[in-house]
């Protein structure tokens, strides 16, 4: 979005939340020393935390960094206007982190354009306010990117867990992306054609800052809460990337992040397909393989057919019907991408549903089932499919 993961979640985009306006023209910075014993021998690394009303999640967050193996980095809180408690979470860390208050709500990703343009590292880490990161998360990425000269930016595999901090499942990456070995644009765009983004997890993001000098930063204007899977495709059209199969964070769900609220009986076309179609007509559609090309339309379709049943739920039967008629049975049909026989008979019942007086209780129970949001009941499944990153395009 990803990516899941924008935050990808709680953070929003600025026009969907509170700005708070200052009679200050340029933000806030108060900057601290870092903690002694920093070793200048290793390449610095900036941390980014955007945090907007993170307050709840916050100092998980920065302990978690704090505790990290590689010694010589720098945090940067970058505060997007909140209007919580987080300045005073923030006061806690003086000497340890640099904290920046921006004077208005600028959205999540111009808030870390203002801290990339802030960044001294060699490498630029876009982690998040309220998720949780293992001690070994930076080391390993460092690691990697100086073993590998070529790779443009790395990412890491993660740890489902709900508001709580309790472990449910572990993100599981599409064979086609394993092996830790850096990726070519065709593996990454065919895989996403195959998968959506289930990959490539926006908070754990590690991108050497020359790369970010050489492509460019977000573009939210454009893309809003899914400029994260623009700016990794625009990253590998020009440099491999890479994604490691250690679990290195824990990616919190279940918290009424932005993401669900992007969701929420959503109806336009999710932001996946707009970006991937803009790459593909600027030539992606080269390297994409034709079976790639039919998931992808059955994802589509997929798509589709969810906003018909939200067009149901709010009673927009006529729109729904129209939506509808846009879903490819023979797309969903011939991919093993999707859940072909549930969006087939899915499909036949919301043809039917659609033409005839709506039911309220249906209704009801179709939101119960597919935009109440609630923690699974254990732990013990391990599955891929919680994982759609485009900022948290899901």
């Amino acid at each position: 979005m990803t990516a899941r993961r924008a935050s990808d979640r709680h953070l929003t985009d600025g026009r969907d939340g509170q700005a708070q306006e200052s009679s200050r023209d340029d933000a806030s910075i108060v900057t601290h020393p870092l903690s002694a014993g920093r070793s200048a021998a290793q390449p610095l690394v900036s941390i980014l935390v955007p945090a907007y009303n993170g307050a709840r999640f916050l100092r998980e967050a920065l302990d978690s960094l704090l505790a990290q193996t590689y010694e010589n980095i720098e945090i940067i809180l970058l505060d997007d206007a909140s209007t919580d408690a987080t300045p005073q979470v923030a006061a806690e860390y003086a000497d340890r982190i640099q904290y920046i208050r921006q004077p208005r709500n600028l959205g999540i990703y111009d808030n870390v354009n203002a801290g990339i343009a802030l960044a001294k590292g060699e490498f630029v880490a876009t982690y998040h306010a309220d998720d949780i990161y293992l001690p070994t998360i930076v080391q390993a990425q460092v690691e990697y990117l100086l073993a590998h000269a070529d790779v443009g930016a790395v990412f890491c595999s993660d740890i489902f867990v709900d508001a709580e901090g309790r472990e449910y499942g572990r993100i599981v990456l599409p064979r086609d992306v394993r092996g830790e070995r850096p990726l070519t644009y065709a593996t990454v765009v065919n895989t996403l054609l195959k998968y959506k983004n289930r990959f490539l997890v926006c908070p754990t993001a590690m991108v050497r800052t020359a790369v970010h000098r050489d492509v460019g930063v977000y573009d939210q204007s454009r893309y809003r809460n899914s400029a994260d899977l623009e700016m990794w495709l625009r990253i590998a059209r020009r440099y491999p990337i890479a994604v490691l199969e250690s679990h290195l964070m824990k990616y919190r769900h279940f918290h009424s992040n932005s993401s669900q609220r992007y969701h929420y009986l959503r109806t336009a076309p999710e932001n996946f397909f707009i970006i991937m179609d803009e790459f593909l007509a600027a030539g992606a559609r080269a390297v994409a393989a034709p079976r790639s090309l039919v998931s992808y339309e059955a994802h589509r379709s997929e798509d589709r057919l969810m906003a018909a049943i939200s067009h149901y739920i709010k009673g927009e039967l006529a729109l729904g019907r129209r939506t509808l008629r846009e879903v490819q049975l023979s797309a969903i049909a011939s991919t093993r991408q999707v859940q072909r026989w549930r969006l087939l008979v899915l499909s036949a019942g919301m043809w039917v549903l659609l033409r005839v007086p709506r039911v309220a209780t249906l209704a009801h129970l179709m939101h119960q089932r597919w935009h109440v949001k609630r923690p699974p009941a254990g732990a013990a499944g391990v599955r891929s499919s919680v994982a759609t990153y485009q900022g948290q395009t899901g």
